[in-house]
């Protein structure tokens, strides 16, 4: 009894730590999104065609190094949290799309939104 007990221990301890590294491995990873890793995943959630928004929940789920860039990731988090509820079937609501959207042409531009 106690060989079982002791081999399903180590057996979860064995999948967390995999988890916890794995997990970190990716938060690393996306500390360093450049600006085509952020346009990417707000295009995502705008295509009407995307299938899911992987690369959007990804963009929101950890921070990143790039000050501006983390601005856009907590103004989409911002949009998330004050548009009214999605309709149905969408992930964001018309007016939230439109707000990323306005972020996306402005990433494509050059231009910072932070300083306005």
């Amino acid at each position: 009894m106690l060989t079982w007990f002791s081999g399903l221990a180590i057996g979860l301890l064995g999948v967390g730590v995999y988890f916890f590294r794995s997990n970190r491995k990716a938060a690393e990873r996306h500390a360093r999104f450049q600006s085509k890793d952020v346009e990417e995943a707000l295009a995502e959630v705008l295509s009407p065609d995307a299938r899911s928004h992987d690369a959007f929940d990804l963009f929101l789920a950890w921070p990143i190094d790039d000050p501006h860039l983390e601005s856009i990731r907590q103004q989409c988090h911002r949009i998330i949290a004050e548009t009214d509820p999605s309709p149905p079937g969408q992930d964001l609501s018309d007016a939230g799309l439109r707000r990323i959207a306005a972020l996306l042409d402005e990433l494509r531009s050059g231009k910072d939104s932070t300083t306005r």
